[in-house]
């Protein structure tokens, strides 16, 4: 039998708690911006929202404002 260090296949999604808590807003701020489709991108799986890591930074990317 082979062992391999499978990487689990949702490893680099977020939660909507797990993301609010590292975005330091409310997790009804994420559900408002999902409404209004105004947040970084999302899966639903089992009625759940998932973000994934690199979407969301690419989404704060693009939340740049110059000066």
């Amino acid at each position: 039998m082979q062992t391999t260090n499978a990487v689990p296949l949702l490893a680099e999604y977020l939660s909507r708690k797990k993301l609010a808590e590292e975005l330091h807003v409310d997790v009804r701020t994420l559900a408002r911006w999902k409404t209004l489709r105004k947040g970084p991108p999302h899966v639903v799986i089992a009625g759940r929202a998932l973000y994934r890591r690199s979407d969301v930074a690419a989404w704060l990317a693009a939340q740049m404002v110059s000066a």
